[in-house]
């Protein structure tokens, strides 16, 4: 692929003065920065960028020393017992039958022990009571409302019956709580079989082995979930696993260069692989939706959209949507748009090239199996550029779309969003970014559309945007 280099003179590239990036992009080396080429300028940006963030340590809640205490006791009755958190796909397919043998096989042993189900559904519940009276009382299940740190803390073991990874799963590998798992697609961090145990699916003599080498042997069960742990803390976001806010020290100087880098990024490479905004002569914006779709949040965005009569583009969670297929064909019916956010939501720059090509490729496959067509936008997690979120995007056939505003909702109280709003002055081609994915952000978003709408301009989907 071709880079068309930007226009340079006298000491800018295409704005930026040339003088402000120094010498740190180029290794430390005295070099006379006016020599180098846009191009060079721009790979070094990209080897700072990842020196810097290879240098960063992101901590993650972990479990507690003392399993048996807090909120953990309300399923650990004794300290001996052996409690298991458990996860099922939306359509269960003899997978609850599998686990629940498993269990009571692991009972048989003279083990005491708790499961706890996370996101159930009634017909679940019924099904024990029903089937398996003598574990009715040993089963605990937890709706997705109630999911809670502490809850899935409280567990020595989490077992995953489903064909992809659930943040759940990736919040327990964050807390060092081993995972048995019966995925297909899963990211890069659970290839490494020190970090996970993969099972086939309803595979109830694998299952009932795994279950029992957790519970016998501590040892295994504590390098396993210290080996899933430091995989998950090298590429994934404490923010984004948990839905915690750490106001974390950015300096001055680091974030300024990071914004150099893009500016030299989207200059050095051409519109039809890159896109930040749209058209400035037509009065038209793009409402964009990170993450998701979240079975509360989601459903209340599109109805929002609904009453406003706008589209919009979301950039979707491979996993996610894996699990909540029909608010994506819903997105599709209600005239929106559907691209890529990868599958797990990691730290690109942190992948390996096969696991970056990996995320990207398995959320298309996602995709075209929901709504029979392909995916041809991709938006990196975090907005970070990089060259693994860059170059196996463009192999996969993407169009990489970024934004120029961003109304920071995903953190902020809905006061908080709506004087980002009153300050930001929105124009024909923005692309704005939202999330939605909280009460405050819901709350305010009628009034960002109003805004978006303001001066007769109509809001898009990305590919009407990006029309030349």
């Amino acid at each position: 692929m071709t880079l068309n280099n930007p226009t340079v003179g006298r000491g800018k590239i295409s704005g930026i003065h040339i003088n402000e990036i120094d010498k740190l992009a180029f290794g430390g080396e005295s070099v006379d920065i006016h020599r180098q080429t846009p191009m060079n300028i721009v790979r070094a940006a990209f080897r700072t960028e990842m020196e810097l963030a290879a240098a960063r340590k992101h901590i993650l809640p972990t479990v507690t020393d003392n399993p048996a205490g807090g909120a953990s006791g309300e399923f650990r009755r004794n300290p001996d017992e052996f409690v298991v958190g458990a996860i099922l796909g939306p359509e269960s397919n003899g997978s609850l039958d599998c686990l629940l043998a498993a269990f009571s096989s692991l009972r048989k042993t003279g083990r005491p022990g708790r499961l706890v189900v996370f996101g159930s559904h009634d017909q679940k519940e019924l099904a024990v009571s029903d089937a398996n009276l003598e574990l009715s009382g040993e089963v605990f299940f937890m709706s997705e409302e109630m999911n809670a740190p502490s809850s899935l803390q409280a567990c020595d073991v989490l077992i995953s019956l489903q064909e992809g990874v659930p943040l759940l799963v990736l919040q327990a590998m964050s807390s060092r709580i081993p995972v048995i798992t019966t995925a297909i697609r899963v990211p890069e961090v659970i290839k490494n079989q020190r970090t996970a145990i993969r099972i086939r699916n309803c595979d109830r003599k694998s299952l009932e082995e795994a279950l029992l080498q957790m519970a016998e042997q501590p040892n295994l069960r504590f390098a396993i979930g210290a080996a899933a742990h430091e995989g998950i803390a090298r590429q994934y976001s404490e923010t984004n696993l948990w839905h915690t806010y750490p106001s974390h020290y950015t300096s001055e100087k680091k974030s300024r260069f990071r914004s150099l880098i893009k500016r030299a990024l989207f200059s050095a490479i051409p519109k039809p692989q890159l896109f930040q905004h749209g058209n400035r002569d037509r009065a038209q914006i793009a409402l964009t939706i990170d993450d998701g779709p979240d079975p509360v949040c989601t459903p209340q965005i599109l109805e929002i959209f609904r009453d406003f009569g706008v589209r919009a583009t979301f950039f979707v969670v491979g996993d996610c949507a894996e699990q909540y297929p029909d608010i994506v064909r819903r997105m599709v019916d209600e005239g929106h748009e559907v691209g890529n956010h990868s599958y797990s939501h990691p730290y690109f720059q942190r992948l390996s090239w096969r696991g970056a090509t990996q995320e990207i490729r398995m959320t298309n496959a996602v995709l075209n199996r929901i709504l029979g067509e392909k995916c041809h936008l991709f938006r990196p997690p975090f907005g970070k550029l990089s060259l693994q979120s860059l170059i196996p995007a463009w192999a996969a056939g993407q169009q990489v779309v970024m934004w120029n505003v961003d109304l920071k909702d995903y953190r902020a109280q809905a006061e908080a969003v709506e004087t980002k709003l009153a300050r930001t002055s929105l124009s024909s081609g923005d692309i704005v970014l939202y999330h939605g994915t909280s009460e405050p952000a819901l709350r305010v978003l009628p009034r960002v559309i109003e805004s978006a709408l303001g001066g007769g301009r109509k809001a898009v989907t990305i590919s009407e945007l990006i029309q030349p």
